[in-house]
Parts: structure tokens; C-alpha cells; sequence
């Protein structure tokens, strides 16, 4: 995916995961409350992660991003000076940056036939994370 793509996912998730917190705390109980942290972008690295695995349709590991996400939320519940809002608000701006800019897949169905002629030259860890016959498209 490259560094330009992570850094910018990352900032863009502290900011959204701020706004989100801004909001939260202006229409709840916490009207004064600050937020300082960089929780947001991790969320947002995670929400990048999320919607790359589907596009992969990699679906047990992008499940497993989702039910993490879902039990960060669910400790924040139940901890005070955790804001769930910070960590929605950046897995969303970060969900929003992998379906913009995030790169495109395809499969390719002869590299899926178990007795395909087509050569597979990517590394075994490559394969492992993408899944059998799906690669990035060009352009």
C-alpha cells in the first residue's frame, strides 16, 4: 500500500476521530471534555485495513478487524476517559480513505484453477495475505 498511503489514512483519521469526539461532546453529557491522543488513526489504520481485506475478499480477515473494532468499543463502554466516538470517527475517516484512494483488485481465475498454466510469481507471504488468484489491478 506504501508510506504516502498509511500517513495520510493516519492524519486524516486523528482529524475525523477529533471532529467526531467534538460532536459527541457537544451533544452529550461531556461538553467540556478534550481528547488527546492518537487512538483515532490507529482506528483509522484499522478502518483502511477493514475495507482493503474486503476488496480482497479476504471476509474471515476482514471479520476479525470488524470484531476487534466492535470489542474497543464495547471496553470503552465500560472505562471513563475512553472516547468510543474518537475511535468510530477515526475507523470511519479511515474506511473513507481506503474506498477512495486505496488501490483496486481483481482476480485473476486462471491463477484460481488448481491446474492453471498461468505462473504465479508472487511470494508465498504475498499469497498468504491476499488470497490465491487475486492481485492488485493496474492502473
Amino acid at each position: 500500500l506504501g508510506w504516502p498511503l498509511y500517513l495520510s489514512t493516519y492524519l486524516v483519521s486523528v482529524v475525523t476521530g477529533n471532529i467526531a469526539h467534538s460532536y459527541a461532546a457537544t451533544t452529550g453529557q461531556g461538553v467540556s471534555s478534550l481528547c488527546l491522543g492518537s487512538s483515532g488513526g490507529i482506528c483509522g489504520l484499522n478502518g483502511l485495513m477493514f475495507i482493503e481485506l474486503v476488496k480482497m475478499g479476504n471476509k474471515k480477515a476482514s471479520q476479525t478487524v470488524f470484531r476487534n473494532m466492535i470489542w474497543l468499543v464495547l471496553f470503552g463502554l465500560f472505562f471513563e476517559g475512553i472516547s468510543n466516538a474518537a475511535h468510530v470517527g477515526g475507523f470511519l475517516g479511515g474506511a473513507a480513505v481506503g474506498i477512495l484512494f486505496g488501490p483496486k483488485y481483481g482476480k485473476s481465475y486462471a491463477m484460481m484453477r488448481k491446474w492453471s498454466l498461468e505462473v504465479d510469481s508472487a511470494p508465498l507471504d504475498y499469497r498468504r495475505a491476499m488470497g490465491f488468484g487475486v492481485e492488485t489491478k493496474k492502473g
